[in-house]
């Protein structure tokens, strides 16, 4: 999936999240219902992440928001 946004550009308020598989990723119709697509940042030459990784990342995103507003 090409973005340029990241897990730290998007505001997270009443939103669903939506990961896809590591073989097949998110299936063409959830691409298209959605309304942000994002990416999260990694160094070096790491590609992708395993599903269950790149949700918790995310989730941690959005909890680390919620204990500093």
């Amino acid at each position: 999936m090409q973005t340029k946004k990241t897990i730290y550009d998007v505001d997270y308020e009443k939103s669903a999240i939506i990961i896809g598989n590591e073989a097949k990723g998110v299936s063409p119709h959830c691409l298209e219902l959605a309304t942000e697509k994002i990416k999260i940042p990694m160094s070096g030459k790491t590609e992708s992440l395993n599903a269950a990784v790149a949700t918790g990342i995310i989730l941690y995103e959005i909890r680390r928001r919620n204990l500093t507003n």
